[in-house]
């Protein structure tokens, strides 16, 4: 049988972390993080990263270990989540996935084998110009046909890239682990107020001189843009782009919002995610299902969602 791995994803806000780290140090397990922001050092108040007050002793993995700027990708993601778990493993102890990265998540949960591509710069500048519908008859004419209208057109632009490489487009699954996959989210008007609440408690600690910090220490706008919402946004903010920081404040937070509605379709997809009751004792049910599959038993069955709607 294969060794267990337990998950923890959902939606931003959702107290993921949280929750990661209370069911690790019940289990006295470690966390290993899937989040794709958080690999990079200094990014703290933007990502969400929780302090070592916050971490409870509970060991966590795969955060900060590079410098902003510095590419990274899923599939050195996946090399590295399975060298930390399987170490965790060894040890006797309990890995817990934890992050919002669905697709960084899923890598390992399924298993993909994936093939690292280096980035054609010099490809995507070319293919930026190009609409969506361009984009997907051009990967229609390796004879890979593109349905699902999530895919950005980033992504699209990823997969001709790995095409033209000769890199497989689909990934194939060879899952290394037996998982229970736990997701968190929130009703809608309760998780917006959370994001808001959150939003604001990470500019009043801080979170525009962070990104003041990263631009002084050389870290270049284009990476900046490139890591989305709230680096992205205030950067903007602090070259002028912005009437008034209520303007800044304002797209950044419905930004924030459209994410995490965007994470609910991703997520809601995948129907190995056993969705806790949030209206309830979700911590004790993510316990009682963690402990039912640790035992080999299957949990998944009858269980409520609160992304059904």
């Amino acid at each position: 049988m294969l060794p267990p791995l337990i998950t923890v994803v959902g939606t931003t806000a959702s107290g993921k972390s949280t929750l990661g780290i209370e069911l690790a140090a019940h289990f006295q397990g470690e966390v290993v993080s899937a989040d794709s922001r958080q690999v990079y050092r200094g990014l703290n108040l933007g990502t969400g990263k929780v302090t070592q007050e916050e971490t409870k002793g509970v060991p966590h993995h795969l955060i900060d270990i590079i410098d902003p700027g510095t590419p990274f990708s899923m599939a050195e993601f996946q090399k590295m989540a399975y060298i930390a778990i399987d170490d965790i493993i060894s040890r006797e102890k309990i890995p817990f996935l934890v992050g919002g990265t669905g697709l960084y998540a899923r890598a390992v949960t399924a298993g993909y084998s994936l093939v690292d591509v280096e980035p054609d710069e010099a490809f995507r500048r070319e293919m930026e110009s190009k609409s969506r519908e361009e984009l997907i008859e051009a990967i229609a004419g390796y004879g890979i046909i593109i349905t699902d209208k999530q895919i950005s057109p980033r992504r699209l632009i990823r997969i001709l890239e790995k095409l033209r490489a000769g890199a497989p487009a689909e990934n194939q699954s060879n899952p290394h682990y037996r998982t229970l996959q736990l997701g968190l989210t929130w009703d809608r008007d309760v998780l917006y107020a959370r994001i808001e609440e959150r939003l604001d408690m990470r500019i009043k600690m801080g979170m525009i001189e962070e990104v003041q910090g990263l631009l002084l220490h050389g870290v270049s706008p284009e990476f900046l843009e490139m890591l989305g919402l709230e680096y992205r946004y205030t950067y903007r903010y602090l070259s002028g782009q912005y009437p008034t920081f209520a303007d800044y404040r304002a797209e950044l937070l419905t930004e924030i919002r459209r994410f995490a509605k965007r994470q609910q379709t991703w997520f809601k997809r995948d129907t190995d995610i056993v969705w806790l009751d949030t209206k309830g004792d979700y911590l004790a049910q993510a316990i009682e299902l963690s402990h039912l599959f640790l035992s080999q038993n299957s949990p998944q069955e009858n269980m409520p969602s609160d992304l059904d709607e």
